[in-house]
């Protein structure tokens, strides 16, 4: 069935490719170099996905790279573009039954549709200059929690927490290194990060031997995490190890005590269907300190309502990262991304520092979180 659904997804995709590839040749002048370079250019954006995906492991780190950014960034703006010649095509069947062209629009038609083809691509490309923008620029969202379990330690306690860095071919070292300058100006007492360190491939992090920028975060009393759908695809014995020489402890399944100040409990990621519960992690550690749930998924929060956890922060749904994918992820989760109380319980869902594909966020923004708890 998921063979099935695979081969019934990737048939849709080339036959809408298809469909938008005729609709750009028709829109172009008939010179035969412009229409080469099309084609050329087209066919290129549409492989890249499936070199990137079923070669990655096999290329130089270079080409893939290549490969993934250029396959990532048809894949962001390939809505944009469908949505646009979608358009183009209901005003001319409109226009066919209702008659509201303008003469000169009639008499001009092959100018307007070519004119119709380059503002698309304007606007595409005003698509991705503020994206990269709103990608590049994290925000700080500050949260200061009540909780009835803080002590005098607890109340100074600072936490940078943040989730989906997917460090990879898209997320290279250099952007590595400015987000640990930003977490590092904010002198964390504690940094957490919620899942999905790393995209799909690990050789890339490997070769560009990103665990001396990990070994920067600076934080009183160290670096956790937890792994994420995404840590799995990449192997998650090789994550493991990674972190590990990087100076990141992961808590997969397991707990501790932060100084007497705080709990954190890490849950191990959905990805491995015989995790533990999250009553089972509470009982290996009991204590009367605030407690904090870190679990990449947003899937199992009512668990942390259920058990009176202070604080459970999730990430993994990027907040869609584009539009109108953030209104779809809004429909499939009770908190797709925000705060929100349940109870006694302090929900956060992060929309991540770093994304999948393109550098590219429309509707969503890069964040770190910053959080204190304060007495109730």
């Amino acid at each position: 069935m998921n063979i099935f659904r695979m081969l019934l997804i990737f048939l849709v995709f080339i036959a809408l490719n298809v469909y938008l590839f005729v609709r750009g040749w028709q829109a172009l002048p008939d010179l035969a170099w412009l229409r080469l370079a099309y084609s050329a250019i087209f066919v290129f954006a549409v492989a890249s996905n499936f070199l990137a995906i079923f070669l990655g492991n096999r290329l130089p780190v270079w080409l893939a790279s290549l490969f993934e950014h250029v396959g990532g960034y048809y894949m962001i703006l390939f809505i944009f573009l469908l949505a646009g010649t979608l358009l183009a095509d209901l005003l001319r069947l409109g226009n066919h039954y209702f008659h509201f062209y303008p003469e000169w629009v009639i008499q001009h038609y092959a100018r307007v549709r070519f004119l119709y083809f380059g503002g698309l691509l304007l606007v595409l490309l005003a698509i991705s200059v503020i994206g990269y923008y709103r990608f590049w620029n994290p925000e700080v969202v500050e949260l200061t929690l009540e909780s009835s379990r803080t002590n005098g330690n607890t109340n100074g306690l600072t936490i940078i927490a943040a989730s989906d860095i997917h460090l990879g071919n898209v997320i290279r070292k250099g952007r590595l290194t400015k987000w640990v300058e930003l977490i590092n100006s904010h002198q964390p007492d504690l940094v957490l990060l919620a899942g999905d360190i790393f995209d799909h491939n690990i050789r890339a992090v490997e070769e560009q031997q990103m665990d001396t920028e990990l070994l920067k975060l600076k934080a009183t009393y160290g670096v956790y995490a937890v792994p994420g759908n995404h840590d799995y695809y990449a192997g998650i014995d090789k994550v493991m190890a990674y972190l590990k020489r990087s100076g990141v402890r992961v808590l997969r399944d397991s707990a501790v005590i932060i100084d007497n100040r705080l709990a954190i409990y890490g849950r191990d990621d959905q990805t491995n269907h015989n995790r533990k519960s999250l009553q089972d992690l509470l009982n290996s550690l009991e204590t009367d300190l605030p407690r904090v749930v870190l679990d990449h998924q947003p899937g199992s929060m009512n668990e942390s309502v259920k058990h009176l956890i202070d604080l459970h922060i999730s990430g993994h749904t990027h907040n869609g990262q584009i539009f109108p994918i953030n209104k779809v992820v809004s429909r499939i989760y009770d908190l797709p991304y925000g705060y929100k109380k349940s109870g006694k319980t302090h929900l956060y869902v992060s929309s991540g520092l770093g994304l999948w594909g393109a550098p590219i966020r429309l509707g969503t923004q890069s964040e770190i979180v910053k959080i204190r708890f304060v007495p109730e």
